[in-house]
């Protein structure tokens, strides 16, 4: 029974393909480069996003305290007049005059699963032209009412600012930070944050930064997610076990905090309590690879032939490279 319910959920999940050249291509215009000089004249770059007319997103550690800001575009420079600040978020959008390029489509992060293909597009290593990443999206968390999506989608310095894309073209984010260490996760800030910075008041002159931005504050008052890297990168399972058990206090629902706990319980080889917590999360989301894989290792302990081939068919569809790990 329980290998019908795994082949189920198999042939019950949908399919995504990459996007077309065309899809790709067709954004390039609304990508834009930022250039800021700070205070003792250095020179700096990130990304931008046109979301409006004469409106560009990028995120406020690029033009934090600059005394200089432009962006280039069509072989000219342009000065904003005005910008809007989400500090916390880390949001900024820069008003223009006779910004003549097409905004790109907002799309809408409610509407992502777990393993949907996307990419991202910005000027990441101070590229001549904006550079394409493909990946798909690795986990979603909830951050003051919205969904911090983390993705496989690579990007390096320069990227910040620049724009998450589903295959259809619409912008789903701002690539924004990545975590530490040789195999890092890649994040994006969602594009409900630019919706709602778009329809604030006026704008300000000042690009002096006023807060911090989340993923930057102290570590105890960054997102539980956040405060799981150390932990899990050093092995230090007690440690992972004691953040899970505040994140499911604080966020009950969450999902990924059950998974973080499973994770936690099953490198300190409470395997039972860690089936059953891994098994809720798969239940809620079907997708999600690394509770698959978990889940795969605990069938492969138990010498469970039949499990495991359900879910190694299962992950094969979702994350290969997760299934070649395992192995």
């Amino acid at each position: 029974m329980y290998r019908l319910v795994f082949l189920f959920l198999f042939f019950s999940l949908p399919v995504f393909s990459f996007p077309t050249d065309d899809v790709t291509f067709g954004i390039a215009p609304a990508i834009v480069k930022v250039h800021v000089v700070d205070k003792i004249g250095n020179h700096g770059v990130g990304s931008g996003i046109v979301v409006a007319e004469n409106q560009v997103a990028t995120n406020c550690h690029v033009v934090a305290n600059a005394q200089g800001v432009q962006i280039g575009k069509f072989g000219e420079a342009f000065s904003p007049t005005g910008m809007k600040a989400d500090w916390r978020h880390d949001l900024c959008i820069l008003q223009f005059k006779f910004l003549d390029v097409k905004p790109v489509t907002l799309g809408d992060t409610k509407k992502l699963t777990y393993e949907q293909s996307v990419f991202s597009k910005s000027f990441g290593g101070n590229a001549i032209k904006p550079i394409v990443s493909f990946g798909s999206i690795k986990a979603l968390y909830t951050l003051d009412n919205e969904n911090i999506i983390q993705s496989s989608a690579g990007f390096a310095m320069g990227a910040s600012g620049g724009g998450l894309f589903d295959d259809e073209g619409r912008l789903i984010g701002l690539t924004t930070f990545k975590s530490p260490g040789r195999h890092a996760y890649y994040y994006s800030i969602p594009v409900e944050w630019i919706k709602s910075l778009m329809r604030q008041g006026k704008d300000i002159q000042l690009t002096a930064q006023t807060e911090l931005p989340f993923w930057d504050a102290p570590i105890e008052k960054r997102p539980f997610f956040m405060q799981t890297y150390d932990a899990a990168r050093e092995s230090q399972w007690d440690r992972l076990k004691e953040i899970a058990a505040l994140w499911l206090k604080n966020e009950p629902q969450s999902n990924e905090a059950v998974f973080t706990d499973a994770i936690a319980r099953f490198e300190l080889k409470d395997y039972e309590m860690s089936k059953k917590e891994l098994n809720d999360v798969v239940k809620k989301n079907p997708r999600h690879a690394q509770a698959q894989l978990y889940l795969l290792k605990l069938a492969k302990l138990n010498h469970d032939d039949h499990e495991a081939h359900a879910i190694e068919i299962l992950l094969s569809q979702l994350d290969e490279s997760l299934l070649k790990e395992s192995q």
